[in-house]
Order: structure tokens, then C-alpha cells, then sequence
């Protein structure tokens, strides 16, 4: 039991006497006194019995209600002076309403002698009597609040919803909610909150509402009550020598104290404390209980986790309310962090989210989390598996409030210090692909100790450090570092330095590397897309690269393939070596082989202008085997009477030649074009005594294929004379078509030239009209020299230049 040590101004009555008392706690401690008492006014009632009940209303009233030999009478509080004219007699107890009313009042109810129920309303001078009801036995207790009046006889409960615009006279009556059975059990009751009651009965306390109904379970007592008294969430019960206090949040009895001779409870409201008043036949005690805080403490140590955050979650009655409390986060939170160390995470990871709990708060509980740069220690099987469960709830709710937590500069290295425990490598890896950038440099020793050397690698290439990037690879690659399997193989490496502009030494001493550890098309790509120009500053030079690629020649070959074709490089050097290249390879292997590659070098021969003909002519010419290719080469070198003559009397293809002549037909003029085609066209017919028929066909396509040019009126006059007139009808449509084509673009032309001469020459007319000056001091345009001779050349904005200056 606790006693109050705060200054309490009380009115007490002796006999017929009322005094008023302030009470202040001794400053020295005594066994037998914990407060001293000093009377600062009294008065005397001037009836025959004692004080029954005395009832202190404050607020803006300031009066004392005093019931003595069923007498009601009233004084001011202040100076215990009686107010004249307020009496009232026969009355058996009485309670006051909590609410005041407008204009300084306060209902007042009364149970009389004459089994009436009165309900009065005081002011500061008047009491009025407002309303009556008859009732069949007389009252002994009442309770009353804005929701109406709850009273008892000694056996039954009885309520009343007041109505305070009904006749004073009013007809109603009191609703019966409870009878008692046994005579032995006192009748008594407490407000649990305005509107909601609990009544005393068989062992047991009925919770119930003005209407009689209830949504709450009794609460079963150890012991018979012979009173009590509701101060949240405690329900103090007197009992036979002792003080019973129950938590009305889990009906449970929580504290027994030994008190003889109890007579009352009074609650006496003060802030954020609850205090009763109890009596003695000679002693006055006050019973404080300890703060809503220190409760919780008590609780949460027990590990009655449920029953704390019942407690402070009691204090606010609505739901908004609770999700801003200061208590009932605090509560929550710790809740939440001895649930988490208990292996409760689920639970745990609930309240953490209800509160938005902060993830630093999470990592200081985790054994060794902290520093995260620091490595794991080594862990027990017993204990990993708290570990893993720890971790798997933590990074479950940093996933999950990643919005939230992801702008915190260490949310994803605490990511990544879990990870590594508790995550596969492949994972881990996953996580630093899209994650690394946020992740500082220094947690590299972290990646290292670990064994996650291609993690490590990740790290720093997100931190732009490619030398130290590289340099773990090409380590993993030469076995230096063993024991990752994470490293995806070492095509990454390559893929790096094409998807970088680095340092170009360097670059090129990576693909040197790599062409030394054989991955030859890793360092041709390298070679290829770094590529600059042809200078001897570049070391991607083609000279320097084509020395390099030497000991290797598919590397050589690949690289000038794509050095031709993608870079488009035109030197002869470079042409010339890969014509070679294929021909060795075609001479190397058979004939049914090579047929592949025997394309690709008669395609490279018609497409290409660089290389070196005679070199490449000479050396095909030490074989038979290559006529179709020096067919090519002396249409080459425009020897194209030599070129048809190869393909048509001895290689005997008329169809290669005509798909020839019109390769070599590309990009020159109509005239280049016609002579190619007349020269094809005077082969065929020197050879079509050998193939009458094979050549006539091929003539035949020649002449009407549109996309040769051929001079029509001669190559009619030189038609053999015996070909029927149906074979020539396709012939004589294109050529008819031509000539007339040709006539009327030459007319075309011809006007064309003729205005544009109509033109030019009135410009030149309206030149010589207008007036030049050219003096000393205008000066060139071009040159910014002075005129020294009269004739000047004008451009079209009136610029003059020299006549020199303009050529």
C-alpha cells in the first residue's frame, strides 16, 4: 500500500461536525504517520446523528452536500458556509451526475423515506426538483451520469433512463436488471464508464448497461465481495480482512493486501494516477497505484506480453488514438523486440510493422550483426538456425518496407551482411548485379572473406574501379582464387571492356591477355569494336593487330572478315592477306570441302576494289583449279574480253557469266555498262557454233534482262539471221521501249539545256545593266586584298571578289 504524496485538500465529519483538512506528506518518514494534517475550517451541521454521506462537487459549484439524520444540506466549499434555503429532509442516500449542466448546475438524485426516487437539479443558490419516481422498496445506493441512474435495495438492482422534459409527477418506473437470491449478499455496484455498470452478485460481477444488457462476461471473485470501487483497469474489492484488486482487462486477480475493519472506498480522480481513499474504524489510508509505466514494466518482465499492451491500449478509446499513443508504441516495440529474441518472429514482425519501427532497432538485437563491414564469426549448427530465423524476419521486413527504408545509406549493405548468411552464392550475386552502387567499396573485405571473389569483382566495377575489377577475374581465371563458382567464365571479361571506354593501352593489353589464354573471338571482338583508325598512334591499328594475329589464323582471318566487312577498311595490305588466307585454306582441304569457303572468296573478289590484282593473279595462276577466279580478276582489270571468255568457251557457265556481267555492270554509266554487256555479247556469239542451244537460251535472257544495257540497233543488225521472229518478240519490245526511252529523254534534255541557257542569259543581260563601282578601298571578299584592275567577279548577296579569288 502506497501512500499519497501529494498536497489533498479533504472535508472529513466527526459526529455533527464537517471539517476541512490539507493534507501534505512528512517530509521525515514515521512509522505510524505517513502524512500530516491541518485543519483550515469547520462547521457544525446541528443534527442529532454523525455525517452518513458527504459528497465535495468543485468544479465552477464550489459546494460540500452533506446527509446527516436524513437530513441534505449543503455548503460552500471554501469556507464550509451553509447556502440558505437548500435543505432536504427524509432523504436515505443520495448521488451526484457527473455532467454539469448549463449554467453552473448539477443533477442531484435522492432516495427518500417514502419510497420515492427524486432527482434535483442545484445551482449556486436554488435546488429544484425536476422529477419523481415511486419505487416499491427503499433505496440504500445510487449511481448516477448523463445516461439516466442505476440504484439497489438491499436485493435487487433497478434502473432508470432519465427524461428530463417529463412531468415532475412522471408515471414512470424503474426498470428491475438484477435480483439477488441470497439475503447474505450485499447489494452494491460500480461505474465501469458512463453508461456501463457492474453489479455485485453470487461470486460473481455482472457487467451490464442501463437497457440490462451486456456484451461482457461476469467476473468470477475468489471471495464474496462485501464492496468495491472501479479505477482503471483495477477493480478494488473488500473482502472479510483483506483488499482484492482484478484487472478488469483479463478478470484475473492480480494483488491481495491485508486490511481489518475496512469500512469505505472512495476513488479520488488525480492525473495520470489512480488514488483511492480507504477508511478504518482509526486510520485513513490512501492507496495509489503505481504508474500505467512501471505496470508495464512489471508485465513485460514477467513476459506477460498480451496483458501489457491490454493495459496500454486501455488508455485509448478509439483506434485512431492508438495508432499515435506514445505508450502503446513504446509498448509495442518492446513487445515486438522480446518476441523477436524469443523466436517469435512472425508475431514480432507484425508489431514492427504496426509501429514502422525503424530497422536499426532490429539489427542491435541480432548477435554480431554489427559493424556491418565486419565478417560473420564463426557459428554452432545449435545456433545458426536462430540466426537464419532472425535474418529470414529481417530481411522479410526490409523487402517489405523497401520504399521506406531503400534512401537510408546502409539499407542494402545490412541486405547484403544477411544475405551472406543466409542466402545461396547465386543469390548474393544477383543482389550485387542490381544493387552494388549503394553498397560502399569497403564491404569488398566482407565479399573476400567469404569466398564471393566475382561479388567482390561486382563491387568494384559499380565503383568504377576497373583495374582492381579485372584483376580478380583474370586471378579466378589463372585458379589464383579457387572456390567460386559464381564466376560466370571468362567471357565477362571481354564483355567488360566492350561495354566500357577504358584507358586504350590497357584495353589493348586485356585482349592480348585473352588471346593468350586462347579465347580468340573474345579478343577479335575487342580488337574490332576498339577500333579507331589507321593511324600508328592507335594501337588497334590493323598493321599492329595483323602482326599479333599471326600465330593464330582463324583469329587472323575472323578479325580481317570483320575488319573488311564491318569496319569497312579499304587498304590493300588488309584485302590481300585475307584473299590469301581463303586460298590457303581452299588449296589445304578437298575439293567437296571447301566449297564454302571457295564462295566467300569469288563474293570477296567481284565486292572488293583493294586488293592487290596482280599479286593475287599471279599466285592463282599456278594452278588449273582456280579459272573461275582468274575469270574474275581480269574483269578486275577491266580485261573483260579475257574475263567472258574463261567463263563461256572454257568453264562452259553462261549463267555465271550473265549474273558476272551484271555484277560488273554496277555503279558505272549507261556507256561503261553497254560495253561490258556488248563484250559479253560478242563471246556468246563467237561460241554459238559449240552450244547452239545452251548459248541461244543465254542470249536470249541476256537480251531481255533489264538490267543490262545494250545498244538495241546494233545488236539487231548482228542477230544470227535464222532465229525465228517469235524468239525475238521480247526482244524487240525492250528494244522498242529503249529507243524510244532514249529519244525522248535526249529531247528532254535538249530543253531543258535550252532554258536553263534562256535563263542564265537574262541574268547575264541584267548583270551587265547594273552599275559596279570598284574602288582602291573596297577590298576582296576571299582574300581581303584592294582591287588593283577593273574586272571583279560579283556573287549573288553583292559580295566582289577577284577574278583569281573565284576560280
Amino acid at each position: 500500500m502506497k501512500y499519497y504524496d501529494n498536497i489533498l485538500n479533504k472535508c472529513q465529519s466527526d459526529f455533527t461536525f464537517v471539517y476541512k483538512f490539507s493534507t501534505q506528506k512528512n517530509s521525515i518518514s514515521s512509522k505510524t504517520k505517513d502524512f500530516e494534517f491541518n485543519c483550515t475550517g469547520s462547521a457544525s451541521l446541528g443534527a442529532r446523528k454523525s455525517v452518513g454521506k458527504i459528497k465535495v462537487v468543485l468544479s465552477s459549484l464550489h459546494r460540500v452536500i452533506t446527509l446527516s439524520d436524513n437530513l441534505i444540506q449543503i455548503l460552500n466549499s471554501d469556507n464550509l458556509q451553509f447556502i440558505p434555503n437548500i435543505k432536504l429532509k427524509n432523504i436515505i442516500t443520495f448521488a451526484v451526475s457527473n455532467k454539469f449542466t448549463q449554467g453552473a448546475s448539477i443533477d442531484m438524485c435522492a432516495s427518500t423515506k417514502r419510497n420515492k426516487l427524486q432527482i434535483y437539479r442545484i445551482d449556486r443558490t436554488n435546488i429544484n426538483l425536476i422529477n419523481e419516481i415511486s419505487v416499491q422498496d427503499p433505496i440504500i445506493s445510487i449511481g448516477m451520469d448523463e445516461f439516466g441512474v442505476l440504484a439497489c435495495s438491499k436485493t435487487t438492482y433497478f434502473a432508470y433512463k432519465s427524461n428530463l422534459n417529463s412531468d415532475r409527477r412522471s408515471t414512470d418506473s424503474l426498470q428491475t436488471i438484477f435480483t439477488l437470491q441470497d439475503p447474505s449478499i450485499m447489494a452494491c455496484f460500480t461505474t465501469i464508464t458512463p453508461g456501463e455498470y457492474l453489479l455485485n452478485g453470487p461470486n460473481i460481477g455482472i457487467t451490464t448497461t442501463l437497457a440490462g444488457t451486456s456484451e461482457r462476461a461476469p467476473i468470477m471473485f475468489i471471495t464474496q465481495p462485501n464492496d468495491f470501487i472501479y479505477s482503471h483497469p483495477y477493480l478494488i474489492v473488500l473482502v472479510k480482512d483483506y483488499i482484492h484488486i482484478y484487472s478488469y482487462l483479463d478478470d484475473q486477480l492480480k494483488q491481495q493486501m491485508p486490511l481489518k475493519n475496512c469500512q469505505t472506498l472512495i476513488n479520488i480522480p488525480q492525473r495520470n494516477t489512480n488514488t483511492m481513499l480507504i477508511n478504518t474504524k482509526d486510520s485513513i489510508y490512501l492507496l495509489e497505484s503505481l504508474s500505467i509505466n512501471q505496470q508495464i514494466d512489471q508485465l513485460l518482465d514477467t513476459y506477460r506480453l498480451q496483458e501489457a499492451l491490454t493495459l496500454a491500449e486501455s488508455n485509448c478509446s478509439s483506434i485512431e488514438q492508438r495508432r499515435t499513443n506514445s505508450l502503446i508504441l513504446s509498448t509495442k516495440k518492446r513487445i515486438g523486440l522480446i518476441e523477436f529474441n524469443a523466436l517469435n518472429v512472425f508475431r514480432a514482425l507484425n508489431l514492427f510493422d504496426d509501429i514502422n519501427l525503424d530497422f536499426h532497432e532490429i539489427m542491435i538485437q541480432i548477435p554480431n550483426f554489427l559493424p556491418l563491414n565486419s565478417p560473420w564469426p564463426d557459428i554452432d549448427e545449435n545456433m545458426k538456425s536462430q540466426y537464419i530465423l532472425w535474418l529470414n524476419a529481417f530481411c522479410d521486413y526490409m523487402t517489405k518496407r523497401s520504399e521506406e527504408f531503400s534512401c537510408q545509406s546502409d539499407y542494402y549493405a545490412s541486405l547484403l551482411k544477411a544475405y551472406l548468411l543466409i542466402k545461396t552464392r547465386e543469390i548474393i550475386i544477383e543482389f550485387l548485379e542490381k544493387n552494388a552502387s549503394f553498397i560502399s567499396i569497403d564491404f569488398h573485405n566482407l565479399l573476400f572473406h567469404n569466398q564471393l571473389y566475382h561479388g567482390a569483382a561486382i563491387l568494384y566495377s559499380a565503383h568504377d574501379k576497373h583495374e582492381q575489377t579485372i584483376d580478380i577475374w583474370k586471378k579466378i581465371v589463372l585458379k589464383e582464387y579457387s572456390n567460386d563458382d559464381t564466376f560466370p567464365g571468362i567471357w565477362i571479361i571481354g564483355k567488360y571492356i566492350l561495354e566500357r571506354n577504358l584507358d586504350r593501352s590497357w584495353e589493348f593489353s586485356i585482349a592480348k591477355w585473352l588471346l593468350e589464354q586462347n579465347e580468340e573471338e573474345l579478343a577479335v571482338k575487342i580488337f574490332i569494336d576498339k577500333h579507331q583508325n589507321e593511324s600508328n598512334d592507335d594501337l588497334f591499328n590493323t598493321n599492329y593487330v595483323m602482326n599479333l594475329l599471326k600465330p593464330h589464323p582463324i583469329a587472323l582471318k575472323n578479325y580481317l572478315e570483320d575488319a573488311v566487312f564491318k569496319l569497312m577498311i579499304e587498304t590493300d595490305e588488309v584485302h590481300t592477306i585475307l584473299v590469301n588466307i581463303y586460298l590457303d585454306q581452299i588449296i589445304s582441304k578437298s575439293p567437296n570441302d571447301n566449297e564454302e569457303t571457295r564462295y566467300k572468296l569469288q563474293e570477296f573478289l567481284v565486292k572488293s576494289n583493294s586488293y592487290r590484282i596482280q599479286s593475287v593473279l599471279h599466285r592463282i595462276n599456278q594452278t588449273k583449279y582456280f579459272k573461275r577466279e582468274v575469270a574474275l580478276l581480269y574483269g578486275k582489270m577491266n580485261d573483260f574480253q579475257q574475263a567472258f571468255h574463261v567463263l563461256v568457251d572454257e568453264l562452259e557457265d553462261f549463267d555465271y557469266a550473265a549474273n558476272y556481267c551484271m555484277a560488273l555492270s554496277q555503279d558505272k554509266s549507261i556507256n561503261d555498262r553497254k560495253i561490258v554487256a556488248h563484250v559479253l555479247f560478242d563471246v556468246f556469239l563467237a561460241s554459238l557454233d559449240k552450244h547452239p542451244k545452251e548459248i541461244t537460251e543465254a542470249l536470249l535472257c541476256l537480251l531481255g534482262n533489264n538490267k543490262v544495257e545494250f545498244n538495241f540497233i546494233e545488236v539487231l543488225k548482228r542477230l544470227p539471221s535464222n532465229w525465228p521472229i517469235s524468239s525475238l518478240q521480247t526482244i524487240l519490245s525492250r528494244a522498242m521501249r529503249t529507243c524510244a526511252y532514249d529519244e525522248r529523254a535526249a529531247k528532254l534534255e535538249l530543253s531543258l539545256n535550252r532554258l536553263q541557257n534562256e535563263k542564265l542569259n537574262i541574268k547575264l543581260a541584267k548583270l551587265k545593266r547594273s552599275n559596279v563601282t570598284v574602288h582602291e578601298y573596297r577590298r576582296c571578299k576571299q582574300c581581303l586584298k584592294q582591287f588593283y584592275e577593273t574586272s571583279c567577279v560579283i556573287y549573288q548577296d553583292g559580295s566582289q571578289v577577284h577574278v583569281h579569288c573565284a576560280k
